[in-house]
């Protein structure tokens, strides 16, 4: 007898993952397993019901659903992952469940109840080009479903996927309400580098623009932060290691892993994951597989810097996260003197390595107007680094200044200098105790601030540090404007997209702020800053009679740093708000610890708008501060 005859037959295939699967699990195994259970139970099964969806496979985080049509198939997608934003819409970002869909029709082999074939893998790599909440759907999906639905789906256009041969046409679902712009970029947090010192570096300065680049911030006039989109490209710069065997050439390598992560955030469509986060990864021998499913990436770079003689020998290594294979290495070693050329020739061979089709290959010192004034550039470094790599205190922020100092005396006109400069005096702007005048420490920042944008006016950082400035100094409105362009600059920018948020809270919007903070966790969601962020969302809460959230993200900020002021605060009088004074009277004494001699009247000063909705809000959280027993 011959063999069975092969069954086919044409179906609707949906792939499904959680997004972030194995850090929600590594957060909280059990918790997460129960909101898993919830969702399928209430929001999951109940639609595949409705629309005859029949699961073929389930795995971990993943599943495989087949439909009868793909109309019906799209229409559940689009049901539950409204369903799951909902139910999400409380959930502190870190811990939301969120799944990625891939839609395909096509023709596919049944055996045994499972499924095969290419009409399943193009659904399954689909899924992966999805945002988590997202939904990718193929052509052949799309023709079908155009003139039957009334939903909006942006043309991606072709995408080359692992393991099937042709290109295939993707379109993305967007949800009501929301624009759909282009595919988006990203940045790291505020310690740009750019060329390295005396005895450093600058490598791989500009992986520039790919061929589809497109206008950005097509969603701003809805104050809601440009999509991600589908990344082409995602990629965590590791934090580079420095085998001179001196320590004190370790803000080298650091400078060196920021400049990589920066440049790469030029490139149009790519994911890159902030430097904030990927330094927790630093002194970490991990499993580059493990990792790269923490930060959902494909890519990993990774390297180290020795010195060689005068100059300085850099090893480069690109990782294929998915597999843990090798792609790429390669070895360099320049004179300290011939950076600039080392530039262009890395920026060349990284892109190849990475199948980049280039538009331009031009230096990023070279687009800065690069001063030449090597030891400068070193001291500016030494900046960034006590601001960046060192815990917020006034002897870090005093030692950035000293540097900055030494850096302006020998060129003037080095715009990263004054970029730390304005970043320095806002902080110290920021804190009691840090400065003898706080409008004085203003003013000076925003000179330095202006003075770095006019030199190079490609400073992210340099615009985000005037956007904390102006909004130090109560104009939101400038600040606002400022942090549009850092964005748009550098899309990555994750403490822009935070500072963005926090500002619609001093505009009486406080509801509008939680978009843009998850923005920034997506971005860096391991990121040194997120004490302050979660104290933002905390703020956001209380803001809108939210107490128990605000209690829940103030202590996610505590546990990312004890020693931040403003999370007590919060606590403190959400706490207060819902009757609970023994647990909030010892969150104000935590507040009064880190901020000795605090009164209601020195923390009004930190109302810094004159918006009503905004004042109201915020004397909320006065008025609960002082039912926990805060003196005026």
């Amino acid at each position: 007898m011959g063999a069975e005859p092969v069954q086919r037959r044409l179906a609707a295939i949906l792939a499904g993952d959680v997004a972030g699967y194995s850090r929600l699990m590594g957060a909280d195994e059990v918790g997460t397993l129960a909101a898993l259970k919830a969702h399928r139970a209430e929001a999951i099964d109940p639609k595949l019901a409705q629309h005859h969806g029949r699961i073929v496979k389930t795995t971990g985080d993943g599943i495989l659903i087949e439909f009868p049509s793909v109309v019906a198939a799209v229409q559940c997608a689009v049901e539950i992952q409204e369903d799951l934003r909902a139910r999400n819409a409380s959930v502190p970002p870190e811990k939301r469940i969120e799944l990625r869909m891939g839609i395909n029709v096509g023709d596919i082999i049944v055996e045994s109840g499972d499924v095969f074939g290419d009409g399943v893998n193009i659904a399954a790599r689909l899924e992966q080009l999805a945002e988590p909440g997202g939904i990718c759907i193929s052509r052949a999906a799309y023709e079908q479903v155009r003139d039957k639905l009334a939903f909006k789906f942006e043309d991606c256009g072709q995408q080359s996927v692992k393991n099937i041969a042709r290109p295939i046409r993707v379109y993305r679902f967007a949800a009501e309400g929301t624009s759909v712009p282009p595919p988006a970029r990203a940045n790291a947090p505020p310690r740009r580098v750019a060329a390295m010192g005396a005895v450093a570096l600058s490598v791989l300065a500009v992986l520039v623009a790919v061929w589809f680049a497109l206008p950005i911030f097509t969603s701003m006039g809805a104050d809601r932060p440009p999509s991600l989109g589908t990344p082409r490209l995602s990629i965590a710069v590791l934090p580079f290691a420095n085998l001179s065997g001196d320590k004190e050439q370790d803000y080298l390598a650091d400078a060196l892993t920021e400049d990589l992560t920066s440049d790469l955030s030029r490139i149009s469509g790519s994911f890159v994951i902030s430097s904030g986060t990927a330094a927790t990864y630093k002194g970490q021998q991990g499993d580059a597989k493990r990792i790269a499913r923490e930060l959902r990436v494909r890519y990993l770079l990774q390297g180290n810097l020795r010195k060689a003689g005068t100059g300085m020998q850099v090893n480069v290594l690109l990782i294929d996260g998915e597999t843990g294979q090798q792609v790429w290495s390669e070895r360099y070693e320049k004179a300290a003197g011939d950076m600039y050329t080392f530039q262009n020739e890395v920026t060349g061979r990284v892109a190849r390595a990475l199948n980049l089709e280039l538009k331009e290959a031009v230096s990023r010192q070279a687009a800065r107007g690069w001063s030449g004034n090597l030891e400068a550039e070193d001291y500016a470094l030494r900046a960034w680094a006590e601001l960046w790599t060192k815990p917020q205190t006034k002897a870090t922020n005093d030692a950035a200044l000293g540097f900055v100092a030494r850096a302006l005396a020998l060129d003037p006109n080095n715009s990263e200098a004054h970029g730390v400069a304005a970043y320095a005096h806002a902080r110290a702007a920021t804190y009691a105790g840090w400065s003898a005048s706080r409008a004085e420490s203003i003013r000076l920042g925003i000179a330095a601030g202006e003075k770095a944008v006019a030199i190079d006016p490609k400073n992210a950082d340099a615009f985000y540090g005037l956007a904390f400035l102006y909004t130090l100094a109560g104009d939101t409105a400038k600040s606002q404007e400022l942090l549009r362009q850092c964005i748009a600059i550098n899309r990555n920018h994750a403490p822009a997209y935070f500072f963005y948020g926090q500002n619609l809270i001093r505009l009486g919007r406080a509801r509008d702020t939680f978009p843009w903070i998850e923005r920034a966790f997506a971005l860096s969601p391991r990121d040194p800053l997120r004490s302050v962020w979660y104290g933002a969302i905390a703020r956001a809460r209380i803001a809108i009679g939210e107490d128990a959230l605000a209690i829940e993200a103030a202590r996610l900020g505590i546990a990312a740093n004890r020693d931040h002021a403003h999370n007590y605060a919060v606590l403190a009088g959400a706490l207060a708000h819902l009757g609970r004074m023994e647990e909030a009277k010892a969150a104000l004494n935590e507040f009064r610890r880190v901020q000795p001699g605090i009164t209601v009247s020195r923390y009004r000063t930190n109302i810094t708008s004159d918006v009503p909705d905004a004042v109201k809000a915020y004397e909320r959280l006065v008025s609960g501060l002082k039912k926990a027993g805060l003196p005026d």
